[in-house]
C-alpha cells in the first residue's frame, strides 16, 4: 500500500503514530489528537519548518498507528513507547541528561550547586528541570539576594577582614571564621522554604523590582531581574510539578467519549492505575456515582505503593499528566482525592463524587 492509501485510511480518532525508516527502524513517536489531521501534515508543504522537523520528514519511509479510546489515553501509550523504543527524533525524551538538578550539598556552609543526576550523598536535591538557561539565573538569584559563601573551595581560610564579596556585603564572610553554622543555616532553610512552595512572594517582589526599575529607566538592572524572574518561574513551577507527583496525590479525572460514554482514569501521582469506560446510556447518575466510588476504594487502598523518590521516567509521566490535565479543562473534568477522604471523611469523597458526576452531565454531555 502507497502512503498515500495510507493517509487515506487513517481514523480521524486519538492514538499514537510510529515512524520508520527505509530500514525499518523507529525514527518518531507522536501522539495525536486526530490521526487523520495530523500525520497527514507531515506530509503536506509547509513553510517555516524547523530543519530538525524537515530532516525526520525526509527519513520518513513508513508508518503505524494505534488508535486510543481518548487523547489522554494516547499521551501515556506515547510515553510509555518511547521510553521503550528511544526513537532517534524524541531526544527530550529519551536523553535524561538534559534535565538537571538545583543542590544543596551536605555541609557546614554549602552553596548552590547545579548537578546532572541525582547522587545518594545526603544532599538536598531540587528537580529535575529542563533548562540549564534558567537553573542558572536561579542559582544568581538565589546569591543576589542571600549573603551565601561565595568561595570555590571548602578551604575556609580565616581572614579577619574576609574576602571582596564580603566587603560588598554579598556573602556573610564564612572566611573570617565569625559566621555560626546556625546562622548560616538559616539562609539556606529560607532557600529550601522557597522551594518546597513559599515562592509566590519571591516573584511578586521580582516583578515590583522590574517594574519600579523601568519606571526609573532602568533597563539594565529591569532586564537582570527579568532574567531572575523568568527563571525562577520556570523552576518553581517545576518543582511544583515534583512535589505533587512525590505526594502521590489520587486524582481522578473523567475524559469524554464517542457515543454517549465516558472514561474514567484512577492516577496516583504519576502513575495510571485504572482506567474504566462507562456507558452512560445504561445507567442514571446514582448508579454512575456508585460505580465510581467503588472503583476508587478498590483501587486506592492503603496498600498502594509509595515512593519518595522519582526516576526520570516518572517525572516524565507526570509532566505528562499534569500538563493534559490542567490544559484541558474544558475537556476533562479532574480533582484530587486527600487520603482523608478515603479513610475518614468517606462522607466528603462520596459529595465530592457525585458533585463531579453532576458536573459531568451538565457540562460534558
Amino acid at each position: 500500500m502507497n502512503r498515500l492509501d495510507q493517509l487515506k485510511q487513517l481514523p480521524q480518532k486519538p492514538g499514537v503514530y510510529i515512524m520508520f525508516d527505509s530500514r525499518g527502524n523507529i525514527i518518531y513517536i507522536g501522539k495525536a489528537k486526530n490521526l487523520k489531521n495530523r500525520v497527514s501534515q507531515y506530509f503536506r508543504n509547509s513553510k517555516n519548518r524547523a530543519p530538525k522537523i524537515v530532516e525526520m520528514i525526509r527519513n520518513i519511509h513508513s508508518f503505524e498507528y494505534i488508535v486510543t479510546d481518548t487523547e489522554l489515553d494516547a499521551l501515556i501509550e506515547e510515553c510509555r513507547l518511547i521510553k521503550e523504543k528511544k526513537p532517534m527524533y524524541n531526544r527530550q525524551m529519551k536523553n535524561s541528561a538534559k534535565y538537571i538538578y538545583l543542590t544543596i550539598p551536605n555541609e557546614d556552609f554549602p552553596k548552590i550547586v547545579i548537578k546532572n543526576k541525582k547522587e545518594v550523598d545526603g544532599a538536598v536535591y531540587f528537580g529535575p528541570f529542563p533548562s540549564l538557561k534558567h537553573v542558572e539565573k536561579t542559582v544568581q538569584y538565589l546569591n543576589d539576594l542571600y549573603p551565601l559563601r561565595k568561595c570555590p573551595s571548602l578551604r575556609l581560610e580565616k581572614s579577619s577582614n574576609g574576602c571582596l564579596f564580603r566587603e560588598l556585603g554579598s556573602c556573610l564572610g564564612v572566611c573570617t571564621g565569625q559566621v555560626s553554622i546556625e546562622e548560616y543555616k538559616a539562609y539556606v532553610d529560607k532557600i529550601q522554604q522557597l522551594f518546597n512552595g513559599n515562592g509566590k512572594r519571591a516573584l511578586q517582589e521580582l516583578s515590583g523590582k522590574i517594574n519600579r526599575a523601568i519606571d526609573n529607566l532602568e533597563y539594565e538592572k529591569a532586564a537582570i531581574y527579568r532574567d531572575y524572574y523568568l527563571g525562577l518561574r520556570h523552576v518553581l513551577g517545576k518543582q511544583k510539578l515534583v512535589l505533587t507527583a512525590r505526594k502521590n496525590k489520587n486524582i481522578i479525572a473523567f475524559e469524554p467519549m464517542d457515543g454517549f460514554k465516558l472514561k474514567l482514569f484512577l492516577i496516583k501521582g504519576n502513575r495510571l492505575l485504572a482506567r474504566k469506560i462507562f456507558d452512560l446510556m445504561n445507567m442514571d447518575r446514582s448508579e454512575l456515582s456508585l460505580n465510581v466510588l467503588q472503583n476508587i476504594r478498590d483501587t486506592f487502598t492503603p496498600q498502594t505503593r509509595e515512593d519518595s523518590l522519582l526516576t526520570q521516567n516518572e517525572i516524565d509521566e507526570a509532566q505528562i499528566i499534569d500538563s493534559y490535565l490542567r490544559r484541558s479543562p474544558s475537556n476533562v473534568l479532574h480533582f484530587w482525592i486527600p487520603s482523608s477522604y478515603l479513610s475518614k471523611d468517606k462522607f466528603k469523597l462520596e459529595t465530592k463524587v457525585v458533585s463531579l458526576i453532576d458536573r459531568i452531565y451538565s457540562e460534558l454531555i
